[in-house]
């Protein structure tokens, strides 16, 4: 029997040719670090598997599936990957030319996975035709999950979301992650949600988790409390401090339209930072795993031993050096858009509604820079 060809290349064969085929599907792409669950079944002989796993799934649904390793998608996905992906039909992502890849085995070949000395893995997912991205997002089965059972949502933990990547020259994305703690035997769970259309692709990897660089142990460093919205263009900065009092690491993210409400701007800044900090991290810590959620109150910072740190917000520059040397003008700020240069010199920018209503109350405990009050109202500028 001929080898197959997967849809990309058939109708690139066939362009060649003088002919044209429409509605083909175009390649995209599936992660080699670790070796996704289709992808390896590709690599062992599609026709006639090496790998039992690999042979039962193509016994359900033909080898074509392998042949395809790059299509696991839903085109309408949009985000809601539940909606479209139901509970055992996770790692075929509800598509019928990949279901036998939903079996319940004990025999997927894993490959064996380890974090960095900072806790960390870098995935790898080859992309032949690349797209803008909204979100790659990162799952892990929880611990106490049974392998040979059908794969649910409610099996999967979250443990690292990111936005667009650049793709590399080698044709792949790579992927930054915190790693959970597991032991032994589990999947890891990839959906790619695509920004300029609503498709979206999933991956399933079989992975066994052995020892390696010691995850660093995260303390509670306190929370992070939204006291309000801030205007679009907004700067939120975490910087972390070691025992020196020098900076350590400096994390800055930068709100974009739907990310200003107080419910958005610290996952906004999670995200950012669980995506690229080495020493910090921010969200909710649950089974080990710190997920950041959209929550004006509940994310909590977690830091390495030693460490310190603090929130700086900066708002954008509305223009001019300041409004007002304060307190000239008081009671007549505009919470969110007024700039005052305060008694030390420095500019302050009056906090956004509704905090930004102390910013006109005349007492000492709001001036600003000085005050025993002065960040209810005030924010550096």
């Amino acid at each position: 029997m001929s080898p197959r060809l997967p849809h990309a290349a058939l109708a690139l064969s066939l362009a060649l040719g003088g002919l044209s085929l429409s509605g083909t599907v175009q390649a995209h792409g599936t992660m080699l670090k670790p070796m996704s669950r289709v992808y390896t079944c590709f690599q062992g002989n599609p026709e006639n598997p090496t790998n039992a796993a690999c042979a039962a799934a193509k016994a359900v649904a033909g080898p074509q599936a392998f042949y395809d390793w790059m299509g696991i998608n839903q085109a309408n996905a949009a985000g809601n990957h539940q909606a479209v992906v139901p509970d055992g039909t996770l790692c075929s992502g509800n598509h019928p030319t990949f279901r036998g890849l939903d079996l319940p085995r004990t025999d997927w070949q894993a490959t064996p996975i380890q974090a960095d000395a900072n806790g960390r893995y870098l995935f790898e997912f080859k992309a032949p035709a690349p797209h803008a991205t909204r979100e790659w997002k990162f799952y892990v089965t929880r611990d106490g999950w049974q392998p040979g059972s059908t794969l649910r949502w409610g099996d999967l933990e979250a443990f690292c979301t990111l936005g667009n990547t650049p793709l590399s020259a080698d044709g792949t994305y790579k992927l930054d992650c915190p790693l959970p703690r597991r032991s032994g035997p589990h999947v890891i769970y990839n959906t790619w949600q695509r920004s300029d259309s609503a498709e979206a692709f999933y991956t399933c990897m079989d992975v066994r988790f052995e020892g390696g660089g010691t995850p660093p142990q995260w303390l509670d460093a306190g929370a992070l409390t939204a006291r309000g919205a801030l205007p679009v263009g907004s700067q939120v900065e975490l910087r972390v401090f070691n025992a020196n009092g020098s900076d350590a690491e400096r994390i800055t993210a930068t709100l974009a339209a739907g990310q200003t409400a107080a419910a958005q701007w610290p996952l906004a800044l999670a995200r950012k930072v669980n995506g690229s900090a080495r020493q910090a991290r921010i969200g909710v810590l649950t089974n080990g795993v710190i997920t950041p959620i959209a929550s004006a109150t509940a994310n909590r910072v977690y830091l390495q031993r030693g460490l310190t740190h603090q929130i700086d917000i900066r708002l954008p520059d509305p223009g001019g050096d300041y409004d007002y040397v304060y307190p000239a003008g008081i009671g007549s700020y505009v919470p969110g858009q007024t700039v005052v240069k305060a008694s030390d010199g420095k500019r302050y920018a009056c906090r956004p509604f509704p905090e930004g209503g102390w910013c006109n109350i005349n007492a000492d405990a709001y001036r600003p820079g000085t005050g025993s009050a002065w960040r209810d109202a005030w924010i550096p500028y």
